[in-house]
């Protein structure tokens, strides 16, 4: 249903690609406890609580979540090596200094 919904990947589409969504991930993962008893709660939560991804994405987003990273979406470059951290100095107004 989620895909139904948005067939197209969130991260993709952050970044300014359209990209079809292969996955449906959990905003927030599934806890350990969630996974031993199969806590329904968790496993099936409102559409809004679930992200459609493309495979890269969510492998990015799993690999993060294992490595205790918080942000994933902001770590690393897009294809023209700009940092995809919107908060990093080179993406503030004025950054690039060009010689006049």
């Amino acid at each position: 249903m989620k895909l139904a919904q948005h067939p197209c990947c969130e991260a993709c589409l952050q970044a300014g690609e359209v990209t079809a969504a292969e996955v449906v991930d959990h905003r927030i993962p599934i806890s350990e406890r969630g996974r031993k008893e199969r806590l329904a709660l968790e496993a099936f939560p409102p559409l809004d609580q679930l992200a459609s991804l493309c495979a890269s994405h969510h492998n990015q987003k799993t690999r993060a979540e294992q490595l205790g990273q918080t942000d994933w979406m902001r770590a690393g470059c897009d294809v023209f090596g700009r940092p995809n951290d919107r908060d990093h100095p080179w993406n503030k107004q004025g950054a690039i200094k060009t010689k006049g």
